[in-house]
C-alpha cells in the first residue's frame, strides 16, 4: 500500500541504459520521462565498480533519493511454465520442483538464483527466476545512495500484470524490449508457455510471424487468433498491416515508445498507452 501514498522514482534497467521517471503518488502519475547516458550494467563486474556506475546513473537526477521501483530488462532473467507436481503438497514442495526445473531447462545452479512464481496449485505457474548476485549488488549500491527500493519486478511480469486482463482464453501476450521478445501463450485460460527470444535488428512482421509459427510447432500449439504486444514495439513491426488486423494488438507501450512519440506529438503519456 506505501506505494500509493509515497512518490518514486521508477527506473527501467536493461543492459545499456536506465530508462527513469518520477511518479507522483496522486493516481500513480508519470512525469518527468528520461533515459540516462548509455552505462555499463555488468551483473559480473566487481561490486565496487557497479556501485560507482549506479551511482553516476543518479548523479544528476534531483529526486534521486526517492523510494525505487526498478523493472529489470529480461535478458537478466529466466522464465519457465511449471506444471504442478502431482506429489506436491506444499508451496515447499512447488519452490523445490521449480528449482529441479530451472536446472534441467538453463544448465544453472538453483541456488544462484531467487525463484517466484504466481504459485498454482492446480494449474501451471508463471516461474521467473533472477540471478542473487544482480539483486546483492543492487541492494549494496541503492544502499550506498541513499536510496530504498520499494519493488523490483522483470520487465515481462511488469507488464503481464497489466494487460493479461485483456488477454483471450487462447491468446498469447509478448513482452519487446531492445534485445528480446519473451513470448507468452495460453490455452484454455492457463498458461502454457512463456519463452524469449533474441530480436535480429532487423525484426519485422515477417519474422515476427515466422516465431509464431514456430513457437506453435514447437509446442504443440494452434497459432495465435490474438497477440496482444507491449513494450518497446519495434518501428518495423507497427506498420499499417499490425494496425489492419485484429490478430495483432498493441496493448501498451513504454519509455523508449513514449520518449520518440513525445518529441514527435503533444499526446499525453495516459494517452500513448492504448
Amino acid at each position: 500500500m506505501l506505494k500509493f501514498f509515497c512518490s518514486s522514482l521508477l527506473v527501467d534497467i536493461n543492459t545499456s541504459h536506465f530508462y527513469i521517471s518520477r511518479q507522483t503518488a496522486k493516481l500513480r502519475r508519470t512525469t518527468a520521462l528520461e533515459a540516462t547516458a548509455p552505462v555499463p550494467f555488468d551483473i559480473e563486474q566487481d561490486i565496487n565498480h557497479f556501485c560507482a556506475n549506479w551511482k553516476s546513473v543518479f548523479a544528476s537526477y534531483p529526486d534521486r533519493k526517492l523510494l525505487l521501483e526498478l523493472i529489470v530488462d529480461d535478458v537478466l532473467v529466466k522464465y519457465f511454465v511449471l506444471a504442478p507436481p502431482t506429489q506436491a503438497r506444499s508451496l515447499k514442495d512447488l519452490h523445490a520442483a521449480a528449482q529441479m526445473r530451472l536446472e534441467t531447462l538453463f544448465g544453472v545452479p538453483g541456488d544462484d538464483w531467487l525463484i517466484s512464481a504466481d504459485w498454482q496449485g492446480n494449474q501451471a505457474s508463471l516461474v521467473c527466476a533472477v540471478p542473487k548476485v544482480l539483486l546483492e549488488k543492487i541492494g549494496v549500491a541503492s544502499k550506498q545512495s541513499g536510496q530504498k527500493i520499494l519493488s523490483l519486478q522483470p520487465r515481462f511480469v511488469w507488464l503481464w500484470n497489466q494487460c493479461k486482463q485483456r488477454l483471450a482464453a487462447d491468446g498469447w501476450f509478448a513482452s519487446v524490449d531492445e534485445q528480446a521478445m519473451t513470448l507468452a501463450a495460453c490455452q484454455d485460460g492457463s498458461l502454457h508457455m512463456v519463452t524469449s527470444i533474441l530480436l535480429p535488428k532487423d525484426s519485422d512482421n515477417t519474422w515476427l510471424h515466422t516465431q509464431l509459427q514456430r513457437q506453435a510447432m514447437l509446442h504443440h500449439l494452434t497459432p495465435p487468433a490474438q497477440l496482444l504486444l507491449a513494450g518497446r514495439i519495434p518501428a518495423a513491426w507497427q506498420t499499417s498491416q499490425l494496425h489492419r488486423t485484429h490478430q495483432y494488438q498493441i496493448a501498451k507501450t513504454d519509455f523508449a515508445n513514449k520518449i520518440t512519440t513525445a518529441k514527435a506529438s503533444s499526446v499525453s503519456m495516459a494517452e500513448v498507452a492504448s
